[in-house]
């Protein structure tokens, strides 16, 4: 399913490599500007309705933030990390609230932690 999905996704967004954790979780990498046309996608067309998490991991050795938007599809009971590198010193990243009222909490959360706006 997973490989499946990305396959679909390739024809519309430029997308990292695929990587499998489970034969129900994945992760890709996506571009900034990609981020939104991708989650309205997901969203709207491949079933994942519900924001799981947003969170950052620090890389400070490489100067960059790692943003991870964990996407859940409860009917096919499938999980989809969204990753998007950001360099550190203008770590900026639009907002998904509209899409997901949840996502203002993690965005504060992220904005207090990390200093990501």
């Amino acid at each position: 399913m997973m490989r499946e999905l990305y396959e679909r996704l390739l024809q519309q967004f430029p997308l990292g490599e695929l990587t499998e954790k489970r034969p129900d979780l994945a992760f890709v990498t996506v571009r900034k500007e990609q981020l939104r046309p991708l989650l309205l996608h997901l969203r709207d067309r491949e079933g994942f309705t519900h924001l799981v998490l947003l969170t950052a991991v620090d890389w400070l050795e490489d100067a960059t933030f790692q943003l991870t938007y964990l996407m859940n599809n409860r009917l096919a009971r499938h999980d989809l990390g969204v990753r998007v590198m950001l360099p550190r010193d203008t770590a900026c990243m639009d907002s998904i609230h509209d899409l997901w009222p949840t996502a203002a909490t993690y965005q504060r959360e992220l904005r207090e932690m990390f200093g990501i706006d």
